[in-house]
């Protein structure tokens, strides 16, 4: 089984150039994989449970999902948990339940946080899940920012998630910082492959822009480890 250092690596690789294929940002997880530590709700990673619901409240902030929105959650389920499809219903029905106990539109948020609070703090751990406290917050970040619509109402959940595991807020600031650099290194490439400048000079600014991208890889992949 890959390490977490290997695990972010690949996510950080990914991350640069297509933030959107969220799928690509977590390790696939077997079926043996889901014993849990009960009654620990503390010691081990993130449960499988816990990151899809998180992931659901997250796409569901705006008060509907989209069909695009959807198909992301789908294969990033699909990602994290091989047993997603038996549990998928299961996962947004628990999220849909909580969500219906706002009593004016004004609540909608607060009951959406109650319902992360509890998968996060409720939700017994898993000892063979390898996706750590960070490695949910990264991949948070990602779903968060991959249409390049960042939504204040978004980073309100996420801030709130990143107190809630206990995560620096520098390391936040970081990864949000890290998301957005590489988005604008990303349209930048893009940007290049539109101009009429002479091949070399466009192959030694994408070589320069590619250098860049992988430091910056590297730093997140350290920094999730």
């Amino acid at each position: 089984m890959a390490t977490i250092k290997e695990m972010a690596s690949g996510v950080a690789d990914k991350a640069g150039t297509a933030l959107g294929k969220v799928h690509d940002l977590v390790k696939p997880m077997k079926k043996s994989e889901h014993e849990i530590i009960r009654p620990s709700f503390t010691e081990g990673n993130i449960s499988p449970k816990a990151a899809i619901m998180m992931m659901y409240y997250l796409i569901a902030l705006d008060g509907e999902v989209s069909e695009d929105e959807m198909k992301q959650f789908d294969e990033m389920g699909m990602a994290i948990d091989s047993m997603y499809p038996h549990m998928k219903q299961t996962f947004i029905s628990e999220c849909k339940k909580q969500m219906d106990k706002a009593i004016d539109p004004e609540d909608y948020y607060d009951v959406i946080q109650e319902g992360a609070d509890y998968a996060l703090t409720h939700i017994p751990r898993s000892k063979f899940s390898e996706i750590t406290p960070k490695l949910l917050l990264w991949n948070l970040l990602v779903i968060a920012q991959s249409d390049r619509e960042y939504a204040e109402i978004e980073r309100k959940f996420l801030k709130f998630t990143a107190r809630k595991l206990d995560i620096d807020k520098s390391v936040f600031l970081e990864m949000e910082q890290t998301i957005q650099t590489l988005q604008m290194l990303d349209a930048e490439m893009e940007w290049l492959k539109t101009t009429d400048r002479p091949y070399a000079v466009i192959e030694k600014m994408v070589k320069e822009l590619e250098e860049r991208q992988q430091i910056i890889r590297k730093s997140i992949a350290a920094l999730i480890a």
